[in-house]
């Protein structure tokens, strides 16, 4: 991860100390421009995640949120998506 990619990451991150979780990665490129997304569950099960994402504006840390719970399908994730946003005022 390069610091001109413009990604919410710790210094750690960028300074190339840490790695990024392959789980991660994959839902920040599924985000893009949303604060939130589903993608389906690293346990391979069939199940999908909901990931969320906090600040990351100019200045203000970036917080990703992974899975607590699964959802039986993605739409059902987003949903969950939408509730936490709506939620958020």
């Amino acid at each position: 991860m390069r610091l001109s990619e413009g990604r919410c990451a710790t210094p750690y991150l960028y300074a190339g100390m840490l790695e990024s979780r392959p789980e991660v990665e994959a839902a920040l490129a599924a985000m893009n421009d949303r604060p939130y997304t589903a993608v389906p569950s690293w346990r391979q099960d069939g199940t999908w995640e909901l990931w969320t994402r906090e600040g990351g504006e100019e200045g203000e840390p970036c917080i990703i949120s992974g899975p607590s719970t699964t959802y039986p399908s993605e739409a059902a994730a987003l949903a969950a998506g939408a509730a936490w946003l709506a939620s958020r005022g």
